[in-house]
């Protein structure tokens, strides 16, 4: 693989349940990659169950320029906030490889979205119409479903196997979802994120 193909992973943190009821933040990170190496990463925030996933993202990848490509963990992050990859593509100008890491069940997503969301539709259209897209691919560790935008099956295959390191999920995804995971398994740092909102404080 060229060692300076810049591949962006993003992720998000933990939440408590309860963030939900009050929409309030958790972290999302994006790292870099040259090859297998991190090199850069950005941390943000994204509303738990909100509509700034999208932007949120966009956030990531404009504070981590150059990067050639975006690997996103499936398309919904912190709850059910959701990230188009069409709105990324045409924003940020790279392909996008959405990994899907487990199945979806559609008809569960829509009866949740329904039941809980005014507007559900909106993030029904994402969810559906990327998981639509997707389609199961071989690699070294196992199957991994995978959505792409702007770029060819062969070429994201290439790229995704090339990244897998120490698991299935390309390395600068995985390294997301660790930082991530780590910054936010406790809740004090969230705490402290949201103070003003958990009213405990300005």
């Amino acid at each position: 693989m060229d060692g300076s193909l810049r591949t962006l992973g993003i992720d998000d943190g933990y939440f408590p349940v309860y963030f939900k009821e009050g929409k309030l933040k958790t972290l999302i990170v994006g790292v870099v990659c040259s090859g297998l190496t991190p090199v850069n990463l950005a941390i943000d925030l994204i509303t738990v169950d909100g509509l700034d996933g999208t932007e949120a993202a966009l956030r990531v990848y404009r504070r981590l320029v150059p990067v050639d490509i975006v690997v996103l963990d499936g398309v919904t992050y912190a709850g059910f906030n959701v990230i188009d990859p069409e709105v990324m593509v045409n924003e940020a100008g790279v392909p996008v490889i959405v990994i899907f890491k487990h199945d979806l069940d559609i008809n569960r997503v829509y009866r949740a979205l329904v039941k809980h969301f005014s507007d559900w539709e909106y993030r029904f259209k994402v969810i559906k119409e990327v998981y639509e897209k997707s389609r199961e691919y071989p690699t070294p560790w196992r199957p991994i479903r995978i959505a792409l935008y702007k770029i060819s099956s062969i070429e994201a295959l290439k790229i995704v196997t090339d990244l897998q390191n120490t698991s299935p999920i390309p390395e600068p995804l995985r390294l997301a979802d660790v930082i991530a995971s780590g910054l936010t398994k406790g809740t004090k740092l969230l705490n402290l994120i949201n103070r003003g909102r958990l009213g405990i404080g300005a």
